[in-house]
């Protein structure tokens, strides 16, 4: 009698760990403050390459029912590429004068950058309504927009859940496909697939996994490989991102 009872407690407790459902929102506070970490390796083969890391400050300064704002700085910048046989760098923690003629190039590029204001509008599954720079830069919006940003469906999920989103971005769309793997001491654990297509003949695959903290909807852990291939090219770009509240 005593084996029944125990073996019964065993698969009632695994049943209820498999019908474990969550709903995935973004639960930030109005005054949250976060440090984005991007480290990005981006593989050209024979044509070269480039390391990126950066770092930005987010600070959460408006909650609403249905939206939230945040403002955005790049704290920091260290960069490597790799082209015709040439290595250029910049540390955006060097003075003007501890840079070579590249990296005194490049800190003209990103000087901007860093001084601009970054204003992003969500909704609580994690769309980008708006997005606003100042003082403007060309193409600052496009480092906000962040591939392994994760975009929550509207309904609750459980292991084996699997949902879709689609971005387009200029002449690139993106259709990406995220399925619940494990949800574990309120982490949800998802796997990334997806595909990429453009113009002039863009193909490409998408995959990668992220880990969601439940109680806020942050996305703690994203790492996404992105492998595509036009007119002949192999192009490989590897991205991890970390979000940690301060």
């Amino acid at each position: 009698m005593k084996k029944v009872l125990i073996a019964l407690l065993v698969i009632t407790s695994l049943t209820v760990s498999a019908q474990e459902s969550v709903l995935l929102r973004l639960n930030y506070t109005k005054g949250d403050s976060f440090l984005v970490t991007t480290e990005s390796k981006q593989s050209m083969g024979a044509q070269g390459g480039m390391n990126m890391k950066m770092t930005m400050g987010m600070i959460v300064t408006e909650v609403a029912e249905e939206n939230i704002k945040t403002e955005s700085m790049i704290t920091s910048v260290n960069l490597e590429m790799m082209q015709g046989g040439m290595t250029m760098s910049y540390d955006s923690s060097k003075k003007e004068e501890e840079l070579d003629q590249m990296g005194q190039m490049l800190k003209s590029q990103f000087d901007p950058m860093m001084n601009s204001i970054i204003y992003n509008s969500y909704d609580k599954l994690g769309n980008i309504t708006e997005t606003k720079v100042e003082p403007s830069v060309p193409g600052m919006n496009q480092l906000t927009e962040g591939s392994g940003s994760v975009i929550y469906p509207n309904e609750k999920i459980s292991v084996g859940s699997s949902w879709s989103s689609n971005k387009d971005n200029q002449l690139m769309k993106t259709t990406t496909t995220y399925t619940v793997s494990k949800i574990k001491d309120g982490i949800v654990y998802l796997d990334i697939t997806g595909n990429v297509s453009g113009a002039e003949g863009v193909d490409g695959a998408v995959k990668g996994s992220s880990e969601i903290e439940v109680s806020t909807g942050l996305a703690k852990k994203t790492s996404i490989e992105v492998a595509i291939s036009n007119q002949g090219m192999d192009i490989t770009i590897n991205s991890n991102i970390t979000m940690t509240k301060n």
